[in-house]
């Protein structure tokens, strides 16, 4: 991977918790996507969005106004000219479509969160290291705790495999019916969590790396996350999408076979075709292609299929609304999209907040590149809440799509040893 020195690293982990830090890292040598590093640190400015409540802090200054949270964010790009880091939560999706959320959060999170960062430094593939903003003496002035790099959990609970299982019975019936092709349905792992973040970011990361992780320090919140999807990616007027779906355990008691069966196949395509249709709104007519299908991916604990769709974006489509043309990305709602996420509304008992939402950046010339918010701690007054999910089609057993979901929790389960076989 892309190494953080460590002397960084340590200053990153030992900033006092009022400080703002996106570190969004490219950790696995091996992967295509694993190119850069950047660490975004301190804010020149910020804009926060609780719905459509916009808060913007610059200049020591905030003013809040009431507004559509996209326009916000398109408004506060163009103003600021400049790098901008953070993310996107998956419940914005009801300023895209008339579909109010429900379910109630497990932890109380912004809908929206960018900073204009005073400090920004990149990680090349080769590991060099450069300022792109600031240098290390401000880094120092921002000041350092002394870290506690212990942490421990308690309290688990989730959903009941029986529920689990009732509701994929649920989604399968309305795939008969002809509602929907297919659905992402997800649940929520809830902890009590005492100590540093950070450190259990680092135990992530150790347990399996990824092109696509991030870290994030604001406003109370910690989110460790460690995904290997790209969400929607821009450079120049080329956008990138690559959708994952198909996943089996990285085992020796199951083959590639099993990963490229008909049904991980299906699965994945019918998410294509989604992708494919998002993207053809925002972009030149016949430019849309599917560069790569149902490619294998490896991971310390899992194998995935992944395809690559690219287009040429229209010229006078605005970034933020190349992102919301797609948002929430594919993979994580079903199709059709409207239909499933409807269905989601109704079946899910938690609002999903960050969980399928997108964490990333956007660029001075505004290229952007954002992941897709999977394997994912988020924490906020020591409570630790995990999600987990996977596609429901017509041919899945209730049984195997449990046992999937635990093994997509695998990167945390094993730091944080979670034992429960319900």
């Amino acid at each position: 991977m892309p190494k953080i020195p460590i002397h960084i690293e340590e200053m990153i982990s030992n900033l006092p918790p009022n400080v703002a830090v996106v570190m969004l890292e490219s950790q696995k040598t091996d992967h295509q996507a694993s190119t850069k590093s950047l660490i975004a640190v301190g804010e020149e400015s910020s804009l926060t969005a609780y719905g459509d409540t916009i808060h913007i802090q610059k200049a020591g200054t905030q003013t809040t106004k009431v507004e559509n949270p996209f326009s916000a964010l398109k408004k506060y790009l163009d103003s600021c000219s400049d790098w901008l880091f953070g993310f996107m939560c998956y419940d914005l999706k009801s300023y895209n479509e008339a579909i109010p959320t429900q379910n109630l959060s497990l932890i109380k999170i912004p809908d929206l969160f960018f900073i204009q960062p005073q400090i920004l430094i990149e990680i090349d593939n080769e590991g060099e290291l450069s300022f792109l903003k600031g240098n290390v003496s401000e880094l120092k002035k921002l000041g350092a705790t002394k870290r506690n790099n212990q942490y421990s959990i308690s309290g688990h609970k989730s959903i009941s495999r029986q529920e689990f299982e009732k509701n994929v019975i649920a989604i399968k019936q309305h795939i008969f019916e002809g509602d929907v092709y297919e659905v992402n349905y997800s649940y929520a792992h809830e902890f009590e969590f005492e100590g540093d973040a950070f450190s259990l970011y680092q135990q992530m990361r150790n347990r399996g790396e990824v092109p696509f992780a991030a870290y994030l320090q604001f406003e109370g919140i910690n989110v460790c996350c460690s995904s290997p999807e790209r969400f929607l990616s821009k450079k120049g007027n080329t956008l990138f999408s690559q959708p994952i779906k198909g996943t089996i355990p990285n085992s020796s008691s199951h083959s590639i076979n099993d990963l490229t069966s008909e049904k991980n196949r299906a699965e994945n395509l019918m998410i294509v075709d989604l992708v494919r249709n998002d993207l053809n709104r925002v972009s030149i007519p016949g430019s849309v292609k599917v560069e790569s299908l149902f490619e294998v991916q490896s991971f310390k604990t899992v194998h995935q299929l992944v395809s690559t769709i690219t287009a040429s974006a229209l010229e006078d489509v605005h970034p933020v609304d190349l992102i919301k043309a797609c948002f929430p990305m594919g993979s994580m709602t079903g199709a059709p999209k409207i239909a499933a996420m409807e269905l989601i509304e109704e079946l899910e008992s938690y609002k999903r907040g960050l969980y399928s939402g997108a964490i990333g950046y956007f660029t001075p010339n505004f290229d952007f590149d954002f992941n897709v918010v999977i394997r994912t701690a988020m924490i906020k007054e020591n409570r630790l809440i995990y999600p987990v999910g996977g596609a429901i089609t017509a041919d899945s057993d209730p049984r195997d799509e449990w046992h999937e979901t635990l093994v997509k929790t695998e990167a945390l389960k094993n730091t944080l040893e979670i034992t429960d076989k319900r």
